[in-house]
C-alpha cells in the first residue's frame, strides 16, 4: 500500500494489508495494515476503514493507496489477532 498525498509521499510504501475485516452483513468494513518494523520485526497492525483506501493504476498495474503517512499509521491505535477468540482486538 502506498500513500499519495504530497510530493514527499508519492509512491512511498507505507504498509502491507494483513487481513480484511468483513461486517456481519458481508461488506468490507476495514483492513488490517501492518506498518513499521523491518522484515516483520517491530511491525504494528492498525485498522484502516475501507473508505480510506483508493486504487490507482500505474504502468498497467493496480496499486492500493491512501491519503496518509507511515508516521500517522505508526501513531494509530494498534490491533492484535487473538487466536482464542479468532478476532482482532485492541492492542493495549
Amino acid at each position: 500500500m502506498s500513500c499519495w498525498r504530497g510530493a514527499n509521499c508519492r509512491d512511498a510504501k507505507i504498509g502491507e494489508i494483513m487481513d480484511v475485516l468483513v461486517t456481519t452483513d458481508g461488506h468490507i468494513g476495514s483492513f488490517i495494515v501492518g506498518v513499521g518494523g523491518f522484515l516483520g520485526a517491530g511491525e504494528k497492525d492498525v485498522a484502516v476503514p475501507f473508505g480510506a483506501i483508493k486504487h490507482t493504476e500505474k504502468n498497467g498495474k493496480v496499486y492500493l493507496t491512501m491519503d496518509t503517512t507511515k508516521d500517522a499509521l505508526k501513531n494509530a491505535p494498534g490491533f492484535k489477532y487473538d487466536k482464542n477468540t479468532t478476532k482482532w482486538v485492541a492492542d493495549k
